[in-house]
């Protein structure tokens, strides 16, 4: 028997097909090895709580600054588990541009949260919806409806006119003390202007002025404290989200403020739902002119003429989700950008007077900008887009979910994963931006930077994400951000209180990138008085 097999294998057919299927073997081998390479991890992941005991996860940094410090030692892409929930974290432009065109559809997933349940009307908000039916109609809506090009233009004295008034209100403050006024925050004056805007434009609610749908100073208080609660929760970081296990104890009672809030919410939004059912009713929604119409009425419309894919949500769920996930979404990352700008613009005062240059010779002194300046002004738009680029209003997109096995970057990325993209990294790659913390808004004037748009179709800038599931409302945000700062920088003188020192460019710790700390700012009418009423 011995001398059988020896003499079975010494066979020369035998031998050349063990070699060919050994060579085989070798060959699948090394392909599933490259095939399940992952990402590098940045430790040890410890059972429950994953890489959340690591020193550099700890402390008030903000998150984005955390993940950049990781991304320095284990490059563009790396594997974190926060808690139980396996992530990957990407800040590289090659990478993200795969991410948004190859692995598009596979990332239209957000990843389930506290707040998603209870303060997105469980889920009915279009920026958490599954992507499913619901979610492809909801999106095409607000695109005709609201966003497309002839829903600006219908709307676009809205904004004109909310401007108008808020201008008119410093302009007052100034004459109150004597010439100048001196501001606390200008960013409470920001976030008014910016929420009175989108209240106007989405439900048609106005704070001022002498139109009949004047809201009362009590009701705005209240609407303006309800947003501040809701955007509060809504990016607040919830230690159960990373281990589920902690839901059962509520630990700090955020559950039971979420739901608080929530309950105040739809309160609110459901008075401004029967007002709208009831002026529908009473036949008086358009008054002849379709330029009334507001975004609530014509969604009222859609879902109660069947025209909506409801998904498992009510039609009136829908109406109140959507709505506070317009007015929500656009009222507060505009008010964040704009006083960045403005930071950034008084820590660097000739760029501040070149940008006055700038809006005195296209629009002059004798008349205010209006929106049909600002294709002109390329100064300014060079200012917000170096803005956009170094203090995105949300350095960490919003997180999405990996819902099927992917091969990213050549790394195999695994169903349910997390995918966070660290913008505040990717947009201060050395590689694409030279000096990349330089406030250089001249950088987007050369001929290489000239035509980056931040509408998410160029991978180094894309303050708004990228892809199908990119902000709708991009360029209504772009808008309005272009015609606050253009009509602030054109009407008023604007300096700090202390000239001879910085202004502390600290950011947040929160999911919106807010500036840390109140910008206090003295500001003087630079236009003759006529102009301001």
């Amino acid at each position: 028997m011995e001398f059988f097999f020896n003499s079975y294998f010494e066979t020369p057919v035998i031998i050349g097909i063990l070699l060919v299927g050994i060579t085989i073997l070798v060959l699948f081998n090394s392909k599933s090895s490259r095939r399940t390479k992952t990402p590098p991890e940045v430790g040890v992941a410890l059972p429950i709580i994953g890489h959340l005991h690591l020193q550099a996860l700890r402390g008030n940094q903000p998150l984005h600054l955390k993940l950049t410090t990781l991304a320095e030692k284990f490059g563009p892409i790396y594997n974190i588990r926060l808690g139980s929930i396996p992530a990957v974290v990407v800040s590289s432009t090659e990478l993200a541009k795969e991410l948004f065109t190859t692995h598009d559809n596979f990332i239209l997933k957000r990843p389930n949260s506290l707040a998603s349940e209870h303060l997105a009307y469980s889920y009915a908000n279009m920026g958490v919806t599954p992507p499913n039916a619901y979610w492809r109609w909801l999106r095409k809506f607000t695109a005709v409806e609201f966003f497309s090009h002839r829903a600006l233009e219908m709307a676009k004295n809205v904004p004109a006119e909310e401007i108008n008034t808020a201008i008119k209100y410093l302009y007052t403050l100034c004459l109150n003390d004597k010439g100048s006024a001196r501001l606390a925050d200008i960013q409470q004056w920001l976030l008014d202007i910016a929420l009175d805007l989108m209240m106007r434009t989405v439900i048609g609610k106005q704070t001022s002025g002498g139109s009949s749908n004047n809201i009362a100073e009590e009701e705005r208080r209240r609407w303006k404290k309800m947003m501040e609660e809701t955007m509060r929760l809504m990016f607040m970081p919830v230690l159960s989200d990373s281990i589920p296990l902690l839901k059962w104890f509520d630990i700090g009672g955020v559950e039971k403020e979420m739901k608080r809030v929530s309950k105040y919410m739809d309160e609110i939004v459901d008075v401004w739902l029967q007002e709208h059912i009831q002026k529908k009713a009473n036949n008086t929604t358009n008054n002849g002119d379709d330029t009334q119409r507001d975004f609530m009425d014509a969604m009222l419309s859609a879902v109660e003429a069947g025209d909506a894919e409801f998904g498992d949500h009510s039609p009136h769920t829908i109406v109140k989700a959507t709505v506070m996930a317009m007015v929500g979404a656009g009222s507060d990352t505009t008010a964040v950008v704009i006083i960045w700008a403005l930071s950034l613009l008084l820590n660097d005062r000739s760029k501040l007077r070149k940008a006055q240059q700038e809006l005195d010779t296209v629009v002059g002194n004798n008349r205010r900008v209006d929106l049909s300046d600002i294709n002109k002004l390329e100064y300014l738009q060079a200012i917000v887009k170096e803005t956009f680029r170094i203090h995105p209003p949300g350095a960490l997109l919003i997180p999405r979910e990996f819902s099927e096995d992917r091969i990213v970057g050549g790394y195999h990325v695994p169903k349910g994963t997390m995918l966070f993209i660290n913008l505040y990294k990717l947009q201060r790659d050395p590689k694409i931006y030279p000096n990349p913390s330089e406030f250089k808004p001249e950088r987007f004037l050369e001929p290489k930077y000239k035509d980056i748009d931040p509408r998410g179709r160029h991978y180094e800038l894309f303050p708004f994400g990228a892809g199908r599931r990119s902000c709708p409302g991009l360029n209504l945000g772009i808008q309005n951000v272009h015609l606050i700062l253009a009509n602030l920088l054109h009407t008023f003188d604007i300096s700090t209180v202390d000239d001879d020192q910085l202004v502390d460019m600290t950011a947040s710790p929160e999911a919106i990138t807010r500036k840390a700390s109140p910008l206090e700012v003295v500001i003087t009418p630079r236009l003759s008085p006529d102009l301001y009423y």
